[in-house]
This record gives structure tokens, sequence and C-alpha cells, in this order.
């Protein structure tokens, strides 16, 4: 999958999040580190579907509401786009 394909993480979040408590804008961009984190520490080459499904165990995201916002978020990309991929698209735009 080209980088020019893949959703744009922010417009992938607001919607995840809208009409909830993380629609705040602290809340928001406070996310939004957290998913940038979370990738960075990621293996490259880990899909969408295994962060997805890494979160469903994972203590480096505080609080469940917030794990699964996360999860929600990697589970809107196709589940074979890269951690690499989306985190050079969330440095990009």
């Amino acid at each position: 999958m080209s980088i020019l394909e893949i959703p744009v993480p922010s417009d992938v979040l607001t919607e995840i999040v809208e009409d909830t408590i993380f629609a705040q804008q602290e809340r928001f961009t406070a996310l939004l580190r957290d998913i940038r984190e979370f990738l960075r520490a990621a293996p490259a080459q880990a899909t969408a579907a295994d962060c997805a499904s890494d979160l469903r165990h994972a203590s480096s995201v505080a609080g469940d509401q917030r794990r699964q916002v996360i999860r929600e978020f990697f589970e809107e990309y196709p589940a074979d786009t890269t951690a690499a991929d989306i985190l050079t698209q969330m440095e990009t735009v």
C-alpha cells in the first residue's frame, strides 16, 4: 500500500472519538501522542492487526478506555498496513 493511500491518522482518530470525552482537544492530543509513542516502540514491520492485538494486553497504555480507543484506531486501517507506514503518515501530515 502506498503512503498516499493510507488514511490520515488524525482523521481516523477524529471519527473514532466523536461524541466521547476523548474528543476534547487536550485528550485528543494526548491520544495522538500515545499512538505515536506506541508506533515508535513497535517493530517497523508490525501490522495494524498486530498492533490492535498487542493492545489487548499492553500495559504501556494506561487505562482501559484509552487502550480501547487506540485499538479501534488500528482496527480502522487495512490489517496489513505497517506500523512504519502509519507512523510515517503521522509525521508527514
